[in-house]
Formats: C-alpha cells, sequence, structure tokens
C-alpha cells in the first residue's frame, strides 16, 4: 500500500502536533507546510519538507492526497473550500469554522465536490470517551437522567500575545476549547434542544469571556450543566485529568459526572458507582464503587489513522462538516444566549 501524500496548512502548536504524528505514521508522509508566516520555515526544516507561504502554491506544486487545516478558526473556511475544490479530502481543526455561514459553506463545498471532510474534534477518536459511551449506550448505570461537565484551568498569560485568541468573532473559550465539551456531550448523550449560559470576564477584563456556566436541555429530556473557567488553577479539565495531552499537568481528579437511573459514573477514571442489592436502594444503604480497565490510546494518532482510511475510501467521516456544524451551532447558541441573557432554542 503507498503511503498517502499530507500537507498541514497551519504551523502553529496544532499544526505542528499533527506534522509530528505524520511522520512517525506508516501510512503517510509529509510532502509540504505551509503558513502566511515566514518565519515558519523553521518548522518545516525540522520536519525536513516543503515549505509554502501560500496555499494555492502547495497545491498547485504538490500532487496530495490530504491536506490537515491547522489555522485560526476565521480561516477554516476559505482553505478548505480551496482544497475541496481541488478534489482534495480535508481534515480541518475545531471548530470547523468561527460563523455558521463558513460552516454551511464548507459542507456545499464538500457536498458539491464529492470530496470527504472529517472535522477534527479529535475527543471522538479517545478511547476513554468511546468506553464513556459505550457503558451509556450499555446503560450500565440505567436510564441517563442528567450530566455535569466541568472545564476549569488556568491559561498562561502569554497565551493570550496571539490576539485573535482574545477577539470575537472567533476568539474565546467558548469557541476554542467549550466547542470539545459541547461536541462531547452531544456525542455522548444526544443532540441539545436549549442553552441558556451566563459568563463574565471579571479576570482579565479582555473582551472575551473567561468564565462561563451553561444549563442545557437536551431532546432526549435529560438535563446538562457545563462550568467553565480559564483563570484559575484547578485539576478538573478534560486535558489535564485524561492524560491524553503531555502539555498538562496530571491530575487524578474527574471532570465529567453522569448520573442514571441505578447509579453515577465518573470519567476519565470510568468509575461507577451503584447499590449491589436491588432490595437496599436509597440514600440510607451504602454504595459500592466499580472500577473498569482503561484502555489509552493518543487520540490524535488514532485520528490521523483515521483520516486515512477515509482518504482511502474505507471510511466515512466519524465527524463529518455537517455533525461539526451542529456542535458549532451549539457554541453560538451559548453566545448567543450570554448576549441576549435568555434561553436560546436550536433550530433542527
Amino acid at each position: 500500500m503507498s503511503s498517502l501524500r499530507l500537507a498541514v496548512i497551519g504551523a502553529g502548536v496544532v499544526g505542528r502536533s499533527h506534522a509530528q504524528r505524520i511522520v512517525e505514521a506508516p501510512s503517510c508522509s509529509l510532502v509540504g507546510i505551509c503558513d502566511s508566516d515566514p518565519k515558519c520555515q523553521d518548522v518545516a526544516t525540522e520536519f525536513n519538507t516543503g515549505f509554502y507561504t501560500d496555499s494555492e502554491n502547495l497545491l498547485q506544486q504538490q500532487e496530495l492526497d490530504g491536506v490537515i487545516i491547522a489555522t485560526p478558526n476565521a480561516s477554516h473556511g476559505t482553505l478548505a473550500s480551496v482544497c475541496l475544490t481541488r478534489g482534495v479530502p480535508v481534515l480541518v481543526e475545531k471548530p470547523i469554522s468561527d460563523t455558521l455561514d463558513g460552516a454551511h459553506a464548507i459542507v456545499e463545498a464538500a457536498e458539491q465536490a464529492g470530496v470527504p471532510v472529517l472535522v477534527g474534534h479529535h475527543r471522538r477518536h479517545s478511547t476513554a470517551i468511546r468506553q464513556t459511551k459505550q457503558l451509556l449506550d450499555d446503560r450500565a448505570i440505567g436510564d441517563l437522567v442528567a450530566a455535569s461537565l466541568l472545564w476549569a484551568l488556568k491559561k498562561p498569560d502569554e497565551y493570550f500575545d496571539v490576539d485573535w485568541r482574545s477577539r470575537r468573532p472567533g476568539g474565546g473559550p467558548v469557541l476554542i476549547n467549550l466547542i470539545h465539551e459541547l461536541d462531547t456531550l452531544r456525542f455522548l448523550c444526544g443532540e441539545i434542544d436549549r442553552v441558556f449560559a451566563q459568563a463574565s470576564s471579571q479576570t482579565r477584563q479582555l473582551e472575551v469571556e473567561d468564565s462561563v456556566s451553561i444549563s442545557l436541555s437536551l431532546q432526549s429530556g435529560v438535563i446538562a450543566t457545563l462550568l467553565a473557567c480559564d483563570s484559575t488553577p484547578a485539576p478538573w479539565s478534560y486535558e489535564a485529568t485524561t492524560h491524553e495531552n503531555p502539555l498538562y499537568f496530571e491530575s487524578p481528579e474527574n471532570c465529567y459526572f453522569f448520573l442514571g437511573t441505578e447509579g453515577g459514573l465518573a470519567f476519565p477514571r470510568l468509575d461507577i458507582w451503584r447499590h449491589d442489592d436491588p432490595d437496599a436502594v436509597g440514600w440510607q444503604h451504602p454504595l459500592t464503587q466499580h472500577a473498569q480497565e482503561i484502555a489509552s490510546r493518543d487520540p490524535l494518532e488514532a485520528q490521523l489513522e483515521h483520516f486515512c482510511e477515509v482518504i482511502r475510501g474505507n471510511a466515512q467521516p466519524l465527524i463529518d462538516a455537517r455533525d461539526a456544524t451542529r456542535s458549532l451551532a451549539v457554541a453560538h447558541a451559548v453566545l448567543e444566549s450570554i448576549q441576549t441573557r435568555q434561553p436560546v432554542k436550536l433550530t433542527s
């Protein structure tokens, strides 16, 4: 089987991460890195590949099997459309775009060209997330009643040296970070019907929020909460608790909690708490903790492997452009609710 020829557009932290996994993978090779900043030539040199400052030149000069887009959110739509019209499959980082119009443009371009798009909600490739979904689908805690998600950490000050991260429309934790939590909630628990959100920017006094509280109603009748803060030192984030990303310290805590009619499930440790005696149920009776064996694999590595299978026509995207647009719609509903201070219902 021939090695797939891949390129990465965007040579920041995320783009470099993708490039590293490509050069380590047996099924593909890195034939180019593109970034509008000429200083990123050093990144291409590090990976011993070609460097381009213009995506059109990259596409003209290289025969590509696929492209990974890891640029600021606002540029996703334009870059993805350029690749798709040339017949090149795309893995575009989350969120699919900063705007719903941009997301719909990618959906339309992909469907008109008949070319697949995989969106980089890499947590869907996480073994811990997939085990959690299996437990919930198997009713390991009975019927799901409610879920509570917590995402709390402190971003270092230098994080905001990248100007777009602290400005609308593409910046702020809702679109940069919580899009992950919202997509994960959809994946695990089902479609979201309505959101009500409040936010504060009192800690940093930036244009974008640093604390968010979200109440969510799902179509199934399940209710959920999501509390997020990126300005406080805390051990309760997906990144810290799952140990999937070596850039974050490793926390022994859990960050998601699922409540069912027969027990509770904590993520990512996957501990299930329930009554073992069906005749002794209630708050006066003890709960038993049941630990699960947890598989482990780098989700970005699994995502790249899946992308290669999508390119070869052996798999459908685990999350395509339409699916990712629904997650973006939830994030925009959150932002609308913050602005209007009113609940927002999602359209079907």
